[in-house]
């Protein structure tokens, strides 16, 4: 597995499917589909992110509702994610 830049650490240890053959697991060609959406996503969040920084000196930029959407939407998905696989448990 790549790893993944900017401070966000690696998990640990090396996946177990990550060259074992597809056959070997009902799960695995989704796992992999899924790793390499969230790089995408990540990828993405990332761009935003960089992107909201002009918008610092718009005059609008508290009441903005685009800004207010995506900060909405995305602490709506984290908190379904973090519900949906215990991620709170650890």
């Amino acid at each position: 597995m790549t790893s993944l830049k900017n401070d966000c650490p690696s998990p640990a240890g090396e996946p177990v499917f990550d060259h074992a053959p597809i056959e070997s697991c009902p799960i695995l060609l989704e796992a992999r589909h899924t790793l390499s959406k969230a790089r995408d996503l990540r990828k993405a969040l990332r761009h935003l992110s960089r992107s909201t920084r002009r918008c610092l000196t718009c005059p609008h930029n508290q009441s903005c509702p685009s800004i207010n959407y995506f900060k909405h939407a995305i602490d709506l998905a984290i908190e379904q994610l973090t519900r949906q696989w215990n991620l709170d448990q650890y």
